[in-house]
C-alpha cells in the first residue's frame, strides 16, 4: 500500500512541476510576444503630420513640420497628436492635403539634392581616364583643374552647348582627386600583376633602376616581363623609397622584402636588366650578384645597359 501512495505521490509532485514549468514557458513566451511588437503606419497619421522612415526592419514616425523622430512605441494616434497639438498648434486647423504637400515638396528637394552631389558612373570612369593620361605624360596633378577640364568645357560648350557643358563640369578634377585616381590605379596594377606571378608561378623578368628625384631621395623603380597566356606583358611594378644607403645590398634587401609580401619567390625570375651602376653589377656586393646566389636555377640571364652599348652576360650558377 505505502508503495502505490508513495507512487501516486511521486506522479502527483511530477504532474505539478510539469504544470508549473508550463506555466513558466507560457509566461516567457507570453513576455517576448509583448517585446516584438513592432507598430505599423497608418495612412491617417498624416493628419497629425506624420509620416514614417525604415530603420533597422522597424517602422519610425517622422514629423513633417519639425523633422523630429519618435520611437516606434510612439506609432499611435493618441501619442501623435498630442506632440502635434504641443509642438504644432497652429497647424490644427490644416487638413490631410496641405500634409500632402509639404511631403512632397520635400521628397521633391532630397530628390533633386540627390540628383546634384551623386556623380553618375560615366563621370568616374572620365575622371580615371583623365588621370591616366596625366600619369602617362609626367604632369602635374594640377594640370587636370587649370587647364584640361576648363578646355573640354569650352569646347563642349560651343559644339553642344551649355548643357553639356554642365555635365563636363560634373567630372572630379581636383589635383587630390588626381592623385587619388593615380594610386587606385597603381594599387590595381600591383594586384593584377603580382596575382598572376603567384597564382600560375609564372616565370618573369625584373628592369631596376634606382635613381634620384629632386628632393634627393633615392628611389627603386621595378618593372616586369612575363609571358601571359601566349602575350609578353611589360608592366610597371612599383616604386618604393631608400631609407638608408643605396648600395647593392639595400636594393635586393628592399626588392626580397616586397617579393616576400606577395609570396613570389626568387626561382620564378630568369631575368635581371639594371643600369648597369656599380651598386647594380658589381662583383662582389652587387644586386645582380646577390641575386645570381639567391636564385636557384642553372642560369640567369643578366643584361645591363651603359650609356653607348647594351652587354649582354650569362652566369653559370653552379
Amino acid at each position: 500500500m505505502d508503495k502505490f501512495l508513495k507512487r501516486k505521490h511521486d506522479s502527483g509532485t511530477d504532474n505539478a512541476s510539469t504544470n508549473t514549468s508550463n506555466v513558466n514557458d507560457d509566461t516567457f513566451n507570453h513576455e517576448n510576444k509583448i517585446k516584438k511588437v513592432n507598430r505599423q503606419y497608418c495612412n491617417d497619421y498624416l493628419n497629425f503630420g506624420f509620416t514614417y522612415v525604415d530603420e533597422n526592419d522597424c517602422q519610425i514616425p517622422l514629423s513633417v513640420v519639425c523633422g523630429e523622430k519618435l520611437s516606434n512605441s510612439a506609432m499611435a494616434p493618441a501619442k501623435l497628436k498630442r506632440h502635434f497639438s504641443s509642438k504644432h498648434a497652429n497647424l490644427q486647423s490644416k487638413e490631410k492635403n496641405y500634409f500632402e504637400r509639404l511631403l512632397n515638396n520635400q521628397m521633391n528637394q532630397r530628390k533633386h539634392l540627390k540628383k546634384i552631389v551623386t556623380i553618375s558612373d560615366k563621370a568616374q570612369i572620365a575622371s580615371y581616364k583623365v588621370a591616366e593620361i596625366i600619369a602617362k605624360q609626367l604632369k602635374p596633378h594640377t594640370i587636370a583643374e587649370s587647364l584640361i577640364l576648363p578646355a573640354c568645357s569650352e569646347i563642349v560648350q560651343i559644339m553642344f552647348g551649355d548643357d553639356a557643358k554642365k555635365e563636363i563640369m560634373k567630372i572630379p578634377h581636383s589635383d587630390d582627386t588626381i592623385k587619388n585616381r593615380i594610386i587606385h590605379m597603381l594599387d590595381d596594377i600591383e594586384k593584377t600583376v603580382t596575382n598572376k606571378l603567384t597564382t600560375n608561378k609564372l616565370y618573369f623578368a625584373l628592369q631596376i633602376d634606382e635613381s634620384t628625384d629632386i628632393s634627393g631621395i633615392a628611389h627603386v623603380l621595378r618593372f616586369v616581363r612575363f609571358i601571359d597566356e601566349n602575350k609578353i606583358v611589360n608592366q610597371f611594378l612599383c616604386c618604393k623609397q631608400l631609407t638608408e644607403r643605396t648600395t647593392g645590398q639595400n636594393v635586393f634587401d628592399s626588392i626580397s622584402s616586397y617579393l616576400d609580401k606577395f609570396n613570389i619567390t626568387w626561382d620564378q625570375c630568369v631575368g635581371i636588366c639594371t643600369d648597369g651602376a656599380p651598386s647594380m653589377v658589381g662583383s662582389i656586393k652587387g644586386f645582380t650578384t646577390l641575386a645570381k646566389k639567391k636564385i636557384l636555377i642553372s642560369y640567369l640571364h643578366v643584361v645591363f645597359y651603359t650609356e653607348n652599348h647594351l652587354f649582354r652576360k650569362h652566369y653559370l650558377l653552379h
